[in-house]
């Protein structure tokens, strides 16, 4: 997986209506672009410091970041080129009603971009580590659904966590939970309810928040694996679309 940074100059005035969430266009267009028809394939943020807002107000010259994600790196190698056409045709981009210019493409920022490869750490995962001891802080961002509601509390984040790296990648995650949780040790959890109006009212309250984890032995690495595997998909329902955004720093 990669993950990179789209600075975009908007070329005139405009208003968007972010209510059904402007990062679906985004997806739409990325996807068409890169000729993608699974949406697990591609995840994309909304413009960054918009999530929350029922509208985005967009001024000409003005600088505006997206990230965007790919699974594969033949995807990831189709949309440098893709991006590199539209650079040097200076090419507007059109996502949904905004219409703007590529100004910079981003690789290095450690919270939100760069590459992971989930099956190489895995199998690096050394059954003999008893002696691994990580603390680990987690930001939760953006609300993480399960069926169209905001949950928080880690216990049920790492069920989701499990459930979505079993879907994704095929290791059998459901029968560590008890293990994982018993090498973990849960310092502080910190959750505060936003009143929001996301995906045309259909979500008004969520939960964001802070987590303190110490993280012991074999099953605490194995987390840590999950948690930087999920730095890049997300967690939950809608997660290509920027939801389930969980920041995680060692």
């Amino acid at each position: 997986m990669n993950g990179v940074i789209l600075e975009l100059s908007a070329v005139e005035d405009k208003i968007i209506d972010n209510k059904k969430m402007y990062s679906f266009e985004i997806h739409k267009r990325m996807s068409e672009i890169l000729k993608i028809d699974k949406r697990e394939e591609l995840r994309v943020s909304n413009i960054f410091g918009e999530f929350f807002n029922e509208s985005i107000k967009l001024e000409k010259g003005e600088k505006y970041k997206i990230r965007v994600i790919t699974k594969t790196q033949e995807i990831f190698l189709k949309l440098q080129d893709q991006l590199f056409q539209l650079a040097i045709n200076k090419e507007n981009l059109v996502i949904g009603d905004g219409i703007f210019q590529l100004v910079g493409i981003i690789t290095k920022n450690d919270t939100w971009c760069g590459e992971y490869d989930f099956d190489k750490e895995m199998k690096a995962l050394d059954v003999g580590i008893l002696s691994f001891y990580e603390k680990v802080n987690l930001k939760i961002v953006n609300p993480i659904l399960v069926k169209g509601k905001s949950i928080f509390g880690f216990e049920k984040i790492l069920k989701i966590i499990l459930q979505n790296v079993e879907e994704d990648t095929g290791f059998e995650t459901q029968e560590m939970e008890e293990s994982i949780l018993n090498s973990i040790t849960i310092k502080k959890e910190l959750y505060r309810e936003k009143r929001v109006n996301l995906l045309n009212d259909e979500i008004k309250k969520v939960y964001l928040g802070d987590v303190e984890l110490v993280l012991q032995g074999y099953y605490g690495k194995m987390l840590l694996i999950f948690l930087q595997y999920v730095k890049y998909v997300g967690v939950g329902e809608f997660r290509e679309y920027g939801f389930g955004e969980i920041i995680s720093r060692s």
